[in-house]
């Protein structure tokens, strides 16, 4: 709604203005209503990870390695939790290009601070790959009492493959297409859809695991 009415007439309902509150709502700005929700949701992957990794019972048998790379995740998700409210990546993106001008070529112009995928991107998609086989594993030795339970966790670790990754593919085409017209685009919505919704499949597959070993 926040990029629909995005410069429209109609902005003031009963002397209130629409659009304002809409902002507030919006993923697409920084330091609003939105990305601290959206802060909360990689919280909570946080948590459920600091279950898998930290948490036991007498069915939780899982080699170091796969406790070692839950615990990374778990770091991750509280980093990107806190990047979400504070814009890290953005400036670190901005701080790229500054670089890149001084060391090598002059870089297209940047002022969201795209250059970040070149740098997390990558580092993201390996740790991504890593908790995906981790958590396929230990979803197979799941003690479950029913195959539907190890079926929506399967469901849940797939959302999260499909999801997370389109997060970087959706970046670079609003990258490319901010470029080309310096504009306000729909990639970003759909981006941030993306991203909460596969955070949140993140999310359900840790406690899904968590929950039938009891931990």
């Amino acid at each position: 709604m926040a990029y629909l009415t995005q410069g429209s007439e109609w902005q003031r309902i009963f002397g209130i203005n629409v659009h304002r509150i809409l902002e507030l709502l919006d993923l697409r700005e920084e330091n609003t209503l939105a990305t601290w929700f959206s802060s909360i949701i990689f919280l909570a992957v946080g948590i459920g990870f600091l279950l898998l990794g930290w948490g036991s019972s007498t069915t939780f048998t899982i080699s170091r390695l796969t406790r070692f790379i839950f615990q990374l995740t778990m770091v991750g998700a509280i980093f990107l939790s806190a990047d979400e409210v504070g814009s890290i990546h953005e400036t670190t993106g901005k701080w790229i290009r500054r670089l890149i001008n001084q060391l090598f070529i002059d870089a297209p112009s940047d002022d969201k601070g795209f250059f970040w995928l070149l740098l997390f991107a990558p580092v993201a998609m390996i740790g991504l790959i890593a908790t995906a086989f981790m958590l396929y594993k230990t979803i197979a030795n799941m003690p479950i009492n029913h195959n539907w339970q190890r079926q929506l966790a399967y469901f849940a670790l797939l959302t999260a493959l499909v999801c997370l990754p389109g997060v970087f593919v959706l970046e670079l085409f609003e990258w490319y297409s901010h470029s080309i017209n310096q504009g306000v685009t729909i990639f970003t919505c759909v981006e941030e859809m993306f991203e909460m919704i596969g955070m949140y499949s993140l999310f359900v597959c840790a406690i899904l695991i968590a929950r039938q070993h009891q931990l």
